[in-house]
């Protein structure tokens, strides 16, 4: 490693961000990693955004989760048994879980957890998709003995499991109750996983520490279950929001592992001391569109707007030719995946402009919002912003926070269009089920697909799946309610002292499977 770029690395990145990265007395089994925005809390399923789930990921587990091949498989349950109704589901624990505080897992554990994230006095999104509201209602929720959770439905529901393993729920995840205070307020996550909260500096690294006495599954990892058999002492999360910054860190040596773009990728491939991954994921990038914005209310705008706009030309831009445009919702890797999912409204200009004209467009101004946080927002949003204005639309783009632009997500107001990306959704049903609701976050509030949408959550039928899925998508070509653009290509560098680092479709770190030389 060159001494001058060791040297002024952090000074770079203090120049560029207008922070420094903290330089610690280095632990030989520390890993350095970069997070492009700081997590927005420690409640898992409560306090949360995509990049925040990775961080609890480390330290809370649920009873089931998603394998590699997006299988639903046990965690923290050892089994589970489903009656011939379908509305009864028991769980059988795992012996000899241990919480981050030394205390044994019990059923009444997983009740109390159970009851933070579903209960009536829950402030987590999550509890909407178990009380009815999103057509899954939980009877009851209990243990019936130091070993076993019975959770009853009032109907049966397909996606139940695939439900509870949700990433944004935080996997349902199981904690300690002394995680809250006396008064019920939170106050540190005490959970069961292969790390533990370590020490956090608002806006400059999150601390993970080894739990020493975690109790792992048997066998290989897979996907978020499996063995986890942590070697790393120490996973510190330095915040840097700039995508330059993190890479001039990796080769400066004050970072050993971060997401790259497709440029930065391509430039450290295969220069000494570096290593490059490249995997598709299920991470879905879109451009997502207000449903209470004035000018989108004319159907014809939107289908304007998605016919100005040319996905393939904007994925080989910010992939460098690796990634390819799949609008749809659905990843590509899904068995549900097919021929009418691989269809689009085509890049037609001509087209655009006749649309805007039939709709009687006259100058309003389509606002669109982006972020400069890894993951080319800023630079889909430009090249968009492009091919608007070359289709005749008044577009103007905003550059903001992250949390500017989730609190804009959230409200549903503020903007006309957003460079948006949504986590995975490993289900198909799940994967339309994220935009399309009544809530104001939601951008698809069709009664006729929220209806589909229930449904796909409730037939156990493939084939009727399938069928709801192809309306589905053929409904959103028509209707527009999001502008798709394609499953992200996620780009890794990381030192070559990392090894066993593993990427997979739902594009969530593990970082139980790395391993650091000297």
């Amino acid at each position: 490693m060159n001494a001058k770029l060791r040297l002024f690395g952090p000074i770079l990145a203090t120049t560029a961000a207008g922070l420094a990265l903290a330089t610690p007395a280095m632990a030989d089994s520390m890993v350095r990693m970069a997070l492009n925005a700081d997590i927005r809390g420690t409640n898992p399923g409560v306090t949360r955004d995509g990049n925040t789930d990775i961080v609890h990921s480390q330290y809370v587990e649920g009873l089931v989760t998603y394998g590699d091949n997006f299988e639903i498989i046990p965690m923290l349950a050892e089994s589970w048994d489903v009656s011939d109704d379908g509305l009864t589901y028991t769980f059988h624990l795992r012996d000899g879980v241990k919480f981050h505080n030394g205390a044994e897992m019990t059923a009444q554990d997983v009740e109390w957890s159970w009851n933070r994230l579903a209960g009536e006095a829950s402030e987590s999104h999550c509890k909407t998709y178990f009380n009815g509201t999103n057509g899954l209602k939980v009877v009851s929720a209990e243990a019936v003995d130091d070993d076993t959770f019975v959770v009853t439905l009032d109907r049966p529901f397909a996606v139940f499991l695939a439900t509870m393993a949700r990433f944004d729920c935080g996997s349902m995840g199981i904690l300690h109750p002394d995680s809250v205070n006396a008064d019920g307020s939170w106050n540190a996550p005490i959970g069961t996983g292969p790390y533990m909260m370590g020490d956090h500096k608002p806006g400059r690294y999150v601390e993970l520490d080894r739990f020493v006495d975690y109790s792992s599954r048997e066998g290989e990892p897979n996907g978020l279950g499996g063995g986890k058999h942590a070697e790393v002492d120490t996973l510190r999360f330095e915040i840097v929001s700039e995508g330059a910054v993190a890479k001039t860190a990796l080769q400066a040596g004050d970072l050993d592992l971060v997401a790259l773009d497709a440029i930065a990728a391509a430039e450290l491939d295969g220069q000494p001391g570096f290593k490059i991954d490249a995997t598709q994921s299920a991470v879905w990038d879109t451009y997502l569109l207000s449903p209470s914005a004035p000018i989108l209310q004319d159907v014809r705008i939107r289908q304007a707007m998605a016919h100005a706009i040319d996905p393939n030309q904007i994925m080989a831009a910010i992939t460098e030719g690796f990634g390819a445009a799949s609008p749809s919702p659905v990843p590509p890797m899904s068995k549900n995946f097919t021929a009418v999912e691989a269809e689009y409204p085509a890049y037609d200009v001509d087209l655009a402009k006749s649309l805007m004209a039939d709709a009687g467009y006259n100058g309003e101004e389509i606002k669109i919002l982006a972020t400069r946080r890894n993951g080319a927002y800023y630079e889909r949003a430009l090249m968009a912003q492009a091919m608007l204005m070359d289709a005749g639309f008044n577009a103007t783009l905003e550059v903001v926070e992250w949390g500017t632009q989730l609190e804009a997500y959230q409200s549903g107001e503020g903007y006309v269009m957003q460079s948006f990306t949504f986590s995975p959704r490993l289900h198909p049903g799940l994967s339309f089920e994220m935009f399309t609701g009544d809530a104001p976050r939601k951008a698809w509030q069709n009664p006729e697909a929220i209806a589909l949408v229930y449904e796909s959550l409730q037939t156990g039928d493939p084939e009727r799946l399938q069928e709801i899925i192809d309306q589905l998508s053929r409904m959103f070509n028509e209707e527009i309610p999001a502008i798709g653009l394609g499953h992200r290509m996620l780009f890794t560098g990381m030192s070559d002292r990392v090894d066993g680092f593993q990427n997979w479709g739902a594009g969530v770190l593990r970082g139980w499977m790395l391993r650091v030389s000297d």
